[in-house]
């Protein structure tokens, strides 16, 4: 077989335009693609996945590359069949991997941190021990030796719910951008959506995603990303603050959905609210000057621009399940991206 019909036979696979099935079927055969139902069907699903929204474009890249793999090396027997199963299962379950790993993480870290403050804690009330066995000791006024002891127990006590209530924050929070957490906006936003059926209001959700973000971890390092999703958050918090009305700002909710995605939960927002919300915070991350500093405050690089892209779901009765409203805002997301970056879409039934 020339290589020039192999190449063309990869291009056709990898076309981004509709092809006929039956055409395919008669180029696969062109490369070398035995005439096997089960391995033309697999290719041709490797084929057509981009049609797929609920694939990142991550996962999609990874699938063709895997496509491109099976055509070139030409082995097409029972064990590559199953490998390119297995491989394939692996490329689905990728982001479901990463939130397991991201919730492992956190647990981790919070059992870390609730050790850290129970040993903290004995310390302070083995002191509290000695300190009240000091008092009834020294003290012959029963009344002046109970008031100090009172008031040894409200220090410990204050100490506990200090605790108590920065674990309740490390629960909620994302670490990196101090927006609530993954797990959190679950929570809430089942809650919202309950509120908003039971009330005949309104609710919207934004998701938004920085786009090309590997390209800025890539050129400058984890370190600058995480600057970069630092930035982007507090940019949301404040287009929010800044915003929205004393009456409305109960209202806002904003969370980092994972990696560079954020959402936004806009409890009594209609679509073109929404709409004109999301767009505020795109313009406002599209005009900031992004400057990168090194490890001690100096300006490395400055005029650095980042965008971000966004998709907009709406319910008018909160009747939408809070896995449909974020399917459908990152259905917006992905045609936002797909028409160029830098722009917000809403979702539409109609595509």
């Amino acid at each position: 077989m020339y290589e020039s019909e192999i190449e063309e036979g990869y291009d056709m696979l990898l076309a981004p335009e509709k092809t006929s099935v039956e055409h395919v079927l008669r180029r696969l055969k062109k490369i070398g693609v035995p005439e096997d139902g089960r391995w033309q069907t697999l290719i041709l699903y490797l084929r057509y996945i981009s049609d797929y929204s609920y694939l990142t474009n991550n996962q999609k890249e990874k699938i063709q590359a895997l496509l491109i793999g099976v055509i070139k090396k030409k082995k097409f027997d029972a064990q590559e069949y199953d490998r390119i199963i297995k491989e394939l299962g692996n490329i689905f379950f990728e982001p479901y991997k990463e939130k397991i790993n991201e919730s492992l993480k956190e647990t981790t870290e919070l059992i870390k941190k609730f050790a850290e403050i129970s040993i903290l804690r004995r310390k302070h009330i083995e002191s509290l021990e000695q300190h009240t066995i000091s008092i009834i000791e020294k003290t012959d006024d029963i009344e002046v030796s109970i008031e100090k002891i009172k008031r040894a127990f409200k220090k410990v006590i204050s100490l506990i719910d200090s605790d108590v209530k920065k674990l309740y924050e490390e629960v909620q929070l994302d670490g990196l951008t101090s927006l609530y957490n993954r797990k959190f906006l679950d929570i809430y936003l089942h809650k919202i959506l309950k509120k908003c059926h039971k009330n005949r209001i309104p609710c919207c959700i934004l998701m938004f995603d920085i786009d090309d973000f590997k390209n800025i971890n890539d050129k400058y390092g984890h370190r600058i990303g995480d600057q970069a999703l630092i930035m982007v958050a507090k940019i949301i918090k404040s287009k929010g603050e800044k915003y929205l009305t004393k009456a409305t700002k109960g209202n806002f909710f904003a969370a980092r959905y994972g990696g560079e995605e954020f959402c936004i939960v806009l409890e009594d927002f209609d679509q073109s609210k929404g709409y004109e919300f999301a767009e505020l915070i795109r313009s406002g991350v599209e005009k900031y000057n992004f400057i990168i500093r090194d490890s001690e405050g100096n300006v490395v690089e400055s005029g650095i621009k980042i965008t971000i892209s966004g998709g907009v779901s709406t319910t008018y009765d909160g009747l939408k399940s809070c896995d449909k409203m974020i399917e459908e805002a990152d259905k917006a997301l992905y045609i936002a991206k797909k028409k160029g970056k830098n722009r917000v879409e809403v979702f539409s039934a109609d595509g």
